[in-house]
């Protein structure tokens, strides 16, 4: 026999904040991106006293592994820098990832001629190359357009999971009372 299950309290909540987070996303692009550029820099910041105070602490008990010491000290410091200027940071990210989709284009030309001299065809891999390195140069470009749309794009995808999970509430629950267990 089935028991009854109570979806109303937690579920419905998180779906609902689900819904309003995806919603000050897409409102709010650029304030959001900076919340959660300075949320993760302190997140990074404790984390990499954890690592150096761990160092600490094993070195103690005679482990020596330098890795965490300076794993430690250099996500401390690149914490501190994403805090104390996460514009830069933010603006930043849509060209470093540009630069990268452009090198990755440019390395498969190689594979395209050896493609092409084997006797294929020379139409997947052209795409292949193509794509990133036009999708690449539009973020290096346009940086900052680039990056509110994929952050619009975000919340976009979160209100959507709100829904759909508030919807799959909605129909468990029926479900559940037809069968009688509500």
């Amino acid at each position: 026999m089935l028991r009854r299950i109570d979806f109303w309290g937690p579920s419905l909540m998180e779906s609902v904040a689900l819904i309003l987070a995806g919603a000050l996303i897409l409102i709010e692009p650029a304030m959001t991106s900076l919340l959660m550029a300075n949320l993760l820099a302190l997140l990074g910041f404790a984390y990499g006293i954890y690592m150096i105070a761990r160092w600490f602490a094993d070195r103690k008990k005679g482990y020596d592994s330098i890795a965490d010491l300076l794993l430690g000290a250099s996500l401390s410091v690149v914490s501190v820098a994403v805090y104390l200027n996460p514009a830069w940071v933010l603006a930043s990210l849509p060209m470093v990832a540009g630069i990268g989709m452009i090198v990755n284009g440019i390395s498969k030309i190689s594979s395209a001629i050896q493609v092409k001299k084997a006797g294929g065809s020379i139409w997947g891999p052209l795409l292949a190359i193509v794509l990133p390195v036009l999708m690449g140069s539009f973020l290096l470009f346009f940086p900052i357009a680039s990056f509110e749309g994929f952050v619009m794009l975000a919340g976009t995808f979160i209100s959507m999971i709100g829904i759909f999970d508030l919807f799959s509430i909605f129909l468990i629950n029926r479900s559940l009372h037809d069968l009688q267990v509500l």
